[in-house]
């Protein structure tokens, strides 16, 4: 699929405006391997490349500024069931993973790891082929971040039908945006009061050797072009209100390049998880009749 006018107002956007150009910090730690809960599939778009030390992998930890990750701003990254999944996931099912059950997101939150001292908000969308969401919210929850992997359930489990991007019939390849608003702090640390969200950190796994076809991620090419396997890159920035949409893409802390051609950009570290056992809503709308709703 070619670029359309959207998509080269993304691109001016990310090389003119300095979302990507956060500092960032990097952790190296554990996946959640072994810990996983029973699912019938789930979907990444983050390289998980464990090598080589088997155990452990890198990852960036975005620091925001007094611009970025201020009350009301939000981060996202979405989604669309069908797509490969990075890392060790089958493909779900298009016409049958159409239940959103949970979601986890990757939070270094401040500097040292506060339980329960960062409040945001998590949001739902259906969302077009740039990220940009497409109605209200189907689903939202204020919730409280932690160092480390944090899990969400959906409960009660979220109908996707609606959101696919084929009507069908069968309605299939649902698209979803999932939004993580800023929403305060607590216990009087104003000093901390920002959430450093996790993304892959490929060039720190390249300066270690890590060869990019290793069985365990997905076969990818290097440099990180503006889209991988994909048409574009699948998280980002979106400021407030989403003031930047197609959102802000996040540059490899080591790419020094104008453009990120060394290592390109990198996605942020969220994964949702599904239930396949086929579509839940009544008579799917058609994805015009959706945008019609709204417009």
């Amino acid at each position: 699929m070619k670029f359309s006018v959207i998509g080269l107002v993304a691109l001016i956007l990310v090389i003119s405006i300095p979302a990507y150009a956060l500092e960032g910090r990097a952790y190296k730690m554990r996946e959640d391997l072994g810990s996983e809960p029973l699912i019938d599939g789930a979907l990444q778009y983050f390289y998980y490349a464990p090598c080589p030390q088997p155990e452990y992998y890198w990852f960036w930890a975005f620091i925001g500024d007094l611009g970025h990750w201020e009350n009301g701003t939000a981060v996202g990254a979405w989604f669309e069931v069908g797509d490969l999944s990075m890392a060790y996931f089958d493909v779900c099912d298009p016409t049958q993973c159409h239940t959103l059950e949970r979601v986890r997101v990757l939070d270094f939150q401040g500097v040292g790891g506060y339980p329960g001292f960062f409040r945001c908000r998590l949001d739902i969308y259906c969302c077009d082929e740039y990220g940009c969401p497409v109605g209200p919210s189907l689903w939202s929850q204020q919730c409280w971040t932690w160092f480390a992997w944090n899990y969400f359930d959906i409960d009660p489990p979220l109908c996707l039908t609606g959101c696919s991007a084929d009507p069908g019939p069968p309605a299939s390849r649902p698209r979803i945006l999932v939004t993580m608003t800023h929403d305060g702090f607590s216990y009087g640390y104003p000093e901390i009061n920002y959430n450093t969200w996790g993304a892959d950190a490929i060039s720190l796994l390249i300066e270690e050797g890590c060869v990019m076809h290793d069985e365990s991620c997905l076969p990818v090419l290097y440099p990180r072009p503006y889209n991988s396997h994909y048409n574009t890159i699948h998280s980002g920035y979106y400021g407030q209100d989403f003031e930047y949409c197609p959102p802000q893409w996040f540059r490899d802390q080591n790419d020094s390049t104008p453009d990120a051609s060394e290592y390109g950009f990198v996605e942020l570290c969220w994964r949702i998880y599904l239930g396949c056992s086929g579509p839940t809503a009544g008579q799917p709308a058609t994805w015009s009749s959706i945008k019609s709703m709204y417009e």
